[in-house]
């Protein structure tokens, strides 16, 4: 009995021995890479009094709930930020939306002033499909959105000082509300309120 136990202790043993030696060296360097590009990226994206995070913005939105149900999207504000890019006089910043569902001939996109502060100007975000000057148009889900910094100071020679992609993911803040038929006397109907 207690030479069959140290003969399954030994191979026990080595069977974790061989385990360990079959995975390659390569593969623990390899994964250091990413996990640096992934930190440096979190210090850029999209800052919002709604959101913890650089790369999820909530937008908030009315949900009717009862015999007259919707939807309404509101906008929702936030500051594109870069923390490794500090602003600087006549820069501008413009974010471009490539999200499946909007136009890739013609994405949405906005300018912003990123002149002063430790951000850009405030942007407007809102869930739609048509490109729009006030809002940046955005899709449920990940957005791919294009940044560019851009040096202004020589109107004639735009140069752009740094230009990336990141994902910003859209998630949403509901208010619900019941919204039921009312009766109008006028018409003896009932219709849906428009609030």
């Amino acid at each position: 009995m207690f030479n069959l136990k140290t003969k399954l202790n030994t191979l026990f043993k080595v069977l974790i021995c061989a385990s360990f030696s079959s995975i390659p060296v390569s593969s623990a360097f390899e994964s250091k890479p990413i996990m640096i590009a992934d930190a440096s990226e979190a210090f850029l994206g999209i800052e919002s009094v709604s959101s913890d995070s650089y790369r999820i913005i909530n937008l908030k939105r009315t949900v009717y709930v009862g015999e007259c149900p919707g939807v309404r999207n509101k906008t929702t504000e936030g500051y594109f930020v870069d923390l490794e890019t500090p602003v600087q006089e006549d820069y501008v910043v413009v974010l471009t939306n490539f999200a499946k569902g909007l136009s890739p001939n013609n994405p949405p996109s906005i300018e912003k002033d990123y002149d002063r502060g430790r951000a850009s100007d405030k942007f407007k975000f809102k869930i739609s499909s048509k490109r729009n000057k006030v809002y940046l148009s955005m899709q449920p889900g990940i957005n791919p959105i294009k940044y560019e910094i851009i040096d202004e100071s020589d109107r004639k020679n735009k140069k752009v000082v740094k230009s990336g992609i990141f994902s910003l993911e859209v998630k949403f803040d509901d208010t619900v509300y019941r919204r039921d038929k009312e009766y109008s006397p006028e018409s003896g109907t009932y219709y849906c309120p428009w609030f």
